[in-house]
C-alpha cells in the first residue's frame, strides 16, 4: 500500500496577451471561491514576440463547469484546453500552536506515520507579525519550533 492520496484531476488552461494584469489578483480569488484547487500564470511569448500569460487551474472534474465560466467572463480569452491528470499528494493534518504571539495554525504533511514537511499557515503569521509589530519570520519560527516541540512530546 503506498499511502499516498491518488486523485484524477484536470488542468484547465488558456493563453492570455491582451489582458489588464492588474486583474489577474481578482480572477485568481473567484477561481478559488468556485472551488480551484490552485491557480498559477506562466509567462509566455505567442506570435509576434507578444508577452502574454498562461492562466492554468489545477480543478476535480465536478468543478470544472465554474470555473470555466470565470475564465470565460473575467478574461478575453476564446479558449480553454483541458488536460486530465493524476496527483498523488501527501495526507494532511492541522494542528494550533500557542506561540509568544498568538495561536498559529500549522499543517503537518505525512504518509502514514511519516512527517514530510511541517509549515505555519502564512495567513496566521502575517496577522501575528502585523498585531505584534515583529518580523513575518520570527512568527514563523516561533511556530515550526512549537510544533516539533508538541510533536516530539506525543
Amino acid at each position: 500500500m503506498n499511502n499516498y492520496i491518488t486523485e484524477n484531476l484536470l488542468i484547465l488552461s488558456c493563453n492570455i496577451d491582451d489582458f489588464n494584469p492588474q486583474n489577474y489578483e481578482y480572477i485568481t480569488e473567484r477561481l478559488f471561491q468556485a472551488k480551484a484547487l490552485d491557480v498559477w500564470l506562466t509567462p509566455i511569448y505567442m506570435k509576434k514576440s507578444r508577452p502574454a500569460n498562461t492562466l492554468s487551474v489545477l480543478v476535480r472534474p465536478e468543478n470544472k463547469f465554474s470555473c470555466l465560466d470565470i475564465i470565460f467572463s473575467e478574461t478575453t480569452t476564446l479558449g480553454v484546453r483541458e488536460e486530465q491528470i493524476t496527483r498523488y499528494s501527501l495526507d494532511r493534518e492541522f494542528k494550533t500552536v500557542d506561540t509568544p504571539y498568538g495561536k498559529i495554525s500549522c499543517k503537518i504533511a505525512k504518509k502514514g506515520n511519516k512527517i514530510f514537511n511541517i509549515s505555519a499557515e502564512y495567513a496566521d503569521c502575517k496577522r501575528a507579525a502585523q498585531q505584534y509589530n515583529v518580523p513575518l519570520k520570527k512568527v514563523q519560527q516561533y511556530a515550526l519550533f512549537s510544533i516539533n516541540e508538541e510533536l516530539n512530546h506525543e
